[in-house]
């Protein structure tokens, strides 16, 4: 995807549609915020004032790298930075600790609910069987959903479903461990 970058203007390609800037701005940026990270390793607790006077850096690239868990407050800072849903005060990202939890237990609920219907449409359920009175020759064959198998067992009343470690039979193998 070609774009224009939001700093300088310049059209650049995106074939991924991850970015807002240029090559150039993103590696300029990069650089900028090696700077102002080394200048807060020597001088802990620098305000957004200080690093504005000394590197030029606006509040909302201040915020920016403080929501992209790129910088963090330290407890005793004045720059104030609220969870985007409930509002309480952090030090790094979007949300809180409890809000990040509910949000993952939200998240993986709607995975809970989707995944089945999903894996139900996507998956098709085979059985493998030998019945003599369906295949030709006693062979075996796959049948493509389990309830047309369990039709067929129910009208010839026998067990013809072979799985791992049983026969035709109906008796079960001992495994390497003597069990049934």
């Amino acid at each position: 995807m070609i774009k224009n970058c939001i700093n300088c203007n310049k059209i650049f390609d995106d074939y991924l549609d991850l970015y807002k800037t240029c090559p150039e701005c993103r590696e300029k940026e990069s650089n900028l915020l090696r700077q102002v990270k080394d200048y807060l390793w020597d001088y802990p607790g620098t305000t957004e004032a200080k690093l504005r006077e000394l590197f030029g850096v606006s509040h909302q690239q201040v915020t920016k790298w403080l929501r992209e868990e790129r910088l963090e407050i330290t407890p005793d800072s004045s720059i104030k930075l609220t969870c985007v849903r409930c509002g309480s005060m952090i030090l790094k990202g979007k949300y809180c600790a409890d809000c990040a939890r509910r949000v993952g237990e939200e998240l993986n609920e709607l995975k809970r609910e989707l995944s089945p219907r999903a894996e139900r449409e996507s998956k098709q359920v085979y059985s493998m069987v030998i019945d003599k009175d369906m295949a030709p020759g006693g062979k075996m064959h796959f049948l493509q959903n389990k309830s047309r198998f369990h039709q067929n067992r129910e009208e010839h009343g026998r067990d013809v479903s072979l799985t791992n470690g049983e026969h035709g039979n109906g008796s079960k193998e001992k495994n390497n461990t003597g069990k049934k």
